[in-house]
Formats: C-alpha cells, sequence, structure tokens
C-alpha cells in the first residue's frame, strides 16, 4: 500500500505542549474573566500534560490522541504528531505519565517500573479530559476523535475505545486486548500485530476478531511477517523494520481517512456541512 502524499509541509504545522485539568470541566474564559482572585489561587485538581501538532491554516479538523510506548513521550511520538498533522488532523500525544511526573526513560526496567504504576481508571479519566480539551478548541471538529496506540498505548487505546462510545475509530499497534470490557467497543478498530511478540498472545487477537465480527463491528487485524514487538519505533534499531512500519502507516492513514467522518451505531451523525475535509 502506497503512503498518501501530505496535505501539509512541515513548515504550516504548529506545535505547542499543553495542559489540562482531568476530572473537572475545562474552564470558561468568562469565569476566569470575573474571578479577581483566579490568578492566585492554587489548582488542587491533577492536570494532564501533552505534546500537540495541527495545520495553521483550514480547518477545523478532526483529531486523533496518540498513546505512546512504556518508554514515555519521547521525541519518536512528538515527531508523530507533526506526521499525522501533515496529513491534516489535530494531533496530539498524552503523556500517560503525567500523574507520576511525566518522565521519559530509554532502560527497559524503569519504564517497566513507569508502566506498572498506572492505574487504568486514571488514565481513562485523562484520555476522556483529552477528549474534552480537542472538543473544546475551534479548530476541531467536535467529537471527530480516534485514538492511535502502541505498545502500553495500544492497550489503553483499545480500553478506551471501549469506555468512549463517541470514539470514531481506534488504531492499536501490538496492545493488550481488554478481556472483560470488549462488549463496549462500538467503534472501527485497526489493529497491527508483530509476527513474533512474547507480549501479545494470538488468543488474545482471535478473541478480539471474533467479538467484534460476531457484534458486526469493522475490524481489520494486520499481520507483518518477520516482525518483532515495537517494529514501527524507528530509534530501535534493534526491532525497527522499515517495510513493515511504512505499510503500517499507510494502512493507518487509510483506516482514519475511512472512519473518522463515518458514523457508527450508538453516535449522532454528522451534519453534511462538517463532512468536508479541508
Amino acid at each position: 500500500m502506497t503512503t498518501p502524499q501530505p496535505k501539509y509541509d512541515r513548515k504550516d504545522i504548529g506545535s505547542a505542549n499543553v495542559r489540562f485539568p482531568a476530572g473537572t470541566g475545562m474552564p470558561d474564559p468568562l469565569d476566569v474573566a470575573i474571578d479577581p482572585y483566579a490568578k492566585t489561587k492554587v489548582a488542587k485538581q491533577v492536570f494532564v500534560k501533552g505534546f500537540q501538532a495541527w495545520p495553521q491554516t483550514g480547518g477545523p479538523f478532526p483529531a486523533v490522541i496518540i498513546l505512546h510506548e512504556y518508554w514515555g513521550l519521547n521525541a519518536h511520538f512528538q515527531d508523530l504528531t507533526y506526521r499525522l498533522a501533515q496529513h491534516g488532523y489535530v494531533a496530539l500525544a498524552v503523556d500517560q505519565y503525567s500523574r507520576i511526573g511525566g518522565a521519559v526513560v530509554s532502560d527497559a526496567e524503569l519504564a517497566g517500573q513507569l508502566m506498572a504504576k498506572l492505574k487504568t481508571a486514571d488514565v481513562m479519566q485523562d484520555l476522556n479530559a483529552a477528549t474534552e480539551y480537542l472538543n473544546f478548541q475551534e479548530y476541531v471538529k467536535k467529537n471527530r476523535i480516534a485514538v492511535l496506540g502502541f505498545c502500553m498505548g495500544g492497550s489503553h487505546a483499545l480500553s478506551y475505545a471501549c469506555a468512549r462510545r463517541q470514539l470514531r475509530a481506534a488504531v492499536a499497534f501490538y496492545g493488550k486486548v481488554p478481556q472483560d470490557t470488549l462488549s463496549g467497543l462500538q467503534c472501527p478498530v485497526l489493529y497491527h500485530q508483530a509476527e513474533h511478540d512474547d507480549w501479545i498472545t494470538q488468543a488474545e487477537v482471535d478473541h478480539l476478531v471474533q467479538t467484534l465480527t460476531a457484534r458486526k463491528v469493522p475490524c481489520e487485524i494486520h499481520k507483518y511477517p518477520g516482525t518483532s514487538h515495537a517494529f514501527f519505533n524507528d530509534t530501535r534499531p534493534e526491532v525497527f523494520n522499515a517495510d513493515a512500519a511504512a505499510e503500517a502507516w499507510a494502512r493507518t492513514l487509510a483506516f482514519l481517512d475511512t472512519y473518522i467522518l463515518a458514523d457508527h451505531p450508538g453516535v449522532r451523525p454528522l451534519p453534511d456541512s462538517q463532512r468536508v475535509r479541508l
């Protein structure tokens, strides 16, 4: 499959480090404007951090939440936001370690320790906050949001798709399949599977296919011959597979383009006026 040409040059993509509250509504500028003590108040709620990239002209655009591997929100995933933004998306890479300091590590043992500290319920709350943050932005098409995750982030992407009915699509690269909540998954799913993966069992992937097929939820599974877990990560030469990564990326873009503006059972229809991609 051929990767489509970007719609925007890299120089036309803006970026920012972002921060938004979890577990509370987005602050209204008018509320802040009439509160003389707003600037001096100490925030007690949890804040989620992220890195965002989006086209600076046109819009509004659909959005994609990116979920990193257990290394943390490093340069690889920041670069991925730019790559998605060049294809006409608002891309938000959420720091899943926001509640525990937002660390980035390169040692597998430390990464495993960080992942073990996460609570799935907290991550789901943070992803809900990310979705509401995106819906609050004028350059984002409201509720035209998909999730894209890798490794640990792939697991959280599937879990979030089970919990958030308004998601338009979920793409998971070699993530664990949530066995107990899979019945809640409504949106189309694209799953990229490595041929040799000690973390993901074939039985998990088969269960995903069987469950979604039985419920008539669109589901695509692609297994890449000769690949290992994390084959998409070009900063890890010991596992990176350039051909498989390119094919998976082309499929991901095609999948998002097909489903992020489409309707599926359980979501409100999109007005025709919003279906045009700018």
